[in-house]
């Protein structure tokens, strides 16, 4: 019978010594022989059982559900072994497809982003209720938000944490702090799910693309723009703001290439409303 010694088998089957050495302690694979000067030795007996266990790790079988396996090995087991090989490969499928499809997503999406041109530019917009989960917790700080939505993400139930929502998360500032000009205090975080519990209400929304650095200049030019773009149509802010982060650090490391959209729900005052009548029964 032909020996091999440890360190030849570990070559041949690009094994750590230190691994085929933690084999044999859990009696997975014992050599066929060992020197009195403790020298390990296989034969061709332990290759085979070494083949079989390297398959049932790349299916990610455990090492004690491959002990077991490996003890009295018998015709029933092996038929059990394949239906249960049969059935991880089907598993490995589903999630295979499931993250084509996420990967699919994330690059149609970032082609989208890369698209947006019109910047520093408002506009009127009738969106739809949009559902969220939301978590309400003040802050002020940026690096809070991409925590708090991390916290959001880890509750998501059946979800594996990825990292991060790709255009879905945002912040919300609140109706007075809008009003008072509080342009970096926000009042809750949210990522969007059609699950979620939270709704953010549909209706006419003025909005604003920025790119670039997220800075308390910068937030403050393109909220001021807002505010001033509502006085000249006659509009008054009808709930909170929100703010989505469409491109950012967990993009790019260029902060010239961050997208961030501002979206304020407005409603025409009553005196705009008046002129409109007015002027309907002028015609």
């Amino acid at each position: 019978m032909k020996l091999f010694r440890i360190g030849k088998i570990s070559k041949l089957y690009g094994i750590s010594v230190d691994t085929l050495r933690h084999y044999e302690k859990m009696d997975i694979l014992k050599p066929e022989q060992i020197s009195d000067s403790g020298y390990r030795y296989y034969s061709n007996r332990q290759i085979c059982k070494l083949n079989i266990i390297r398959t049932l790790r790349e299916m990610d079988v455990s090492l004690p559900e491959i002990r077991d396996f490996m003890i009295d090995r018998t015709l029933e087991k092996s038929e059990q072994l394949i239906d249960f090989q049969l059935k991880t490969l089907h598993e490995k499928q589903k999630q295979l497809e499931q993250l084509k499809k996420e990967l699919e997503h994330r690059q149609h999406y970032l082609m989208k982003a890369r698209q947006i041109t019109e910047t520093g530019i408002v506009e009127l917009k009738t969106l739809p209720g949009r559902r969220s989960r939301n978590l309400e917790r003040e802050t002020s700080v940026a690096w809070d938000i991409d925590r708090i939505h991390k916290e959001i993400e880890t509750k998501i139930v059946g979800q594996k944490l990825s990292y991060f929502a790709w255009g879905r998360a945002g912040a919300i500032i609140s109706k007075a702090d809008f009003n008072d000009s509080n342009y970096l205090k926000y009042s809750s975080s949210f990522i969007f799910d059609k699950e979620g519990d939270h709704i953010i209400p549909k209706g006419d929304y003025l909005c604003v693309h920025f790119r670039g650095q997220y800075s308390s200049a910068i937030v403050n030019k393109y909220y001021s723009l807002i505010k001033r773009s509502m006085s000249g149509q006659g509009l008054v802010i009808n709930g909170d703001a929100v703010e989505i982060y469409k491109l950012d650090i967990h993009e790019t490391e260029n902060e010239q290439e961050f997208l961030t959209e501002i979206q304020v729900p407005v409603k025409a005052t009553s005196q705009s409303i008046e002129v409109v009548s007015e002027h309907q029964r002028n015609c």
